[in-house]
């Protein structure tokens, strides 16, 4: 097995859009099993294809993050 990045630090500030977007991704996936299941699954992959490349990794994980914020109104389905 792959070893993977021990941390990843995202620091943004407290009223930014990108926070508001990770409360709301986070929330989602509080409430719906699935979408958690899918973007954990996604997760997972990303970080066994790029362990040591986290623009990749994060390039990896934006389908399945944008179908999620779709879901909460944060992009529209265009």
């Amino acid at each position: 097995m792959k070893e993977f990045m021990k941390h990843h630090l995202y620091v943004c500030t407290k009223n930014s859009e990108e926070l508001k977007r990770h409360i709301a991704l986070r929330d989602h996936l509080r409430k719906h099993k699935e979408d958690r299941e899918k973007y954990s699954f996604t997760k997972f992959r990303a970080a066994e294809k790029f362990p040591e490349d986290i623009d990749s990794y994060m390039a990896f994980k934006s389908e399945c993050i944008n179908e999620i914020y779709k879901k909460c109104g944060l992009l529209s389905e265009n």
